[in-house]
């Protein structure tokens, strides 16, 4: 029974971990939605707890360095438990990203989920089982292999920075579009969307959360939607309730005739202006926090 119980927790560990993988950007962006380190460090700090708990999981299953997995597995759990505490005793009751987007749990869930795990834990701690040899080089390889794999597969965002420029905004014909919506004064980021793109609503969280984490002028960072409904100010407000964090930007949306030709049919697309000059653009994968800061707060210009 003690073997069963230490496989069905590795593989808890395993496909918890494999969730997260499939869901990889959302996990990214809870992370950075904390504020305590840069989107790229979060990239980062995401694909190590993945592959941390996808070896886990592994360790348990196959009895590998028993001693010191089991210790690492309660130690993890003890972590993430008080993390979920402090995020149910705040009134937290969105989803945690413990199982991806597979599994849709609050913190409270979770906590529950980790105490059942803990017990499992304390029942199979002296379970001696069949241990493999060699298991220092096997732990090895396997842990090697693992980030070799995770990170060629599913590299960060700024992976892509070097080869990934946009080039998709017609400066031509936005020119007309930003002068009608005051946009072609100071420093301004403008954010092209779709309500309803996948891709948009990860962009927007990443944007909310370098707005917040830089203090920058929030009333400077203009969206501009493509209408995809009849009523699109129900859309925008929904689109940044639930994707943005709640930080409403200002915005103003165009029928999609007007709307595509102004970045190609790419999107998101966020464009920096400077007294209605182009500086820079990106897409999803090429937005630069560092330089974003660096362009709302550099006041020589």
């Amino acid at each position: 029974m003690k073997v069963l119980a230490r496989i069905l927790l590795g593989l808890v560990f395993a496909i918890s971990s494999v969730a997260k993988l499939s869901s990889l950007e959302s996990f990214e962006l809870y992370i950075f939605s904390f504020g305590y380190a840069g989107f790229d460090l979060c990239s980062i700090a995401a694909r190590l707890i993945i592959i941390a708990e996808f070896l886990l999981g592994i360790f348990l299953a196959f009895n590998i360095l028993p001693r010191l997995t089991r210790w690492l597995t309660g130690l993890s759990l003890a972590g993430f438990s008080i993390f979920l505490l402090w995020r149910a005793f705040i009134g937290d009751v969105e989803s945690c990203h413990c199982m991806g987007n597979m599994v849709d749990m609050n913190p409270m869930q979770s906590l529950i989920k980790n105490i059942i795990l803990a017990l499992l834990l304390a029942y199979v701690w002296k379970d001696h089982g069949r241990i493999l040899k060699h298991q220092i080089p096997v732990a090895c390889i396997t842990s090697a292999a693992i980030i070799i794999v995770v990170f060629l597969a599913f590299p960060p965002d700024f992976y892509y920075r070097g080869s990934s420029e946009s080039h998709d905004l017609s400066e031509e014909a936005f020119r007309p579009v930003a002068d009608s919506l005051g946009l072609s004064t100071g420093k301004r980021a403008v954010c092209f969307y779709s309500g309803s793109c996948e891709h948009c609503k990860h962009c927007v969280s990443k944007m909310a959360g370098i707005i917040s984490r830089h203090s920058l002028p929030k009333d400077s960072v203009f969206v501009l939607f493509m209408q995809t409904h009849e009523n699109q100010d129900s859309v925008a407000t929904s689109f940044f309730t639930e994707n943005g964090e709640g930080l409403v930007l200002p915005y103003d949306y165009l029928h999609p005739v007007e709307f595509i030709p102004l970045t190609n049919g790419s999107m998101p697309l966020v464009v920096l202006f400077e007294d209605g000059e182009l500086v820079k653009e990106y897409d999803y994968l090429s937005i630069n926090e560092k330089e974003l800061a660096a362009f709302f707060n550099d006041k020589s210009h």
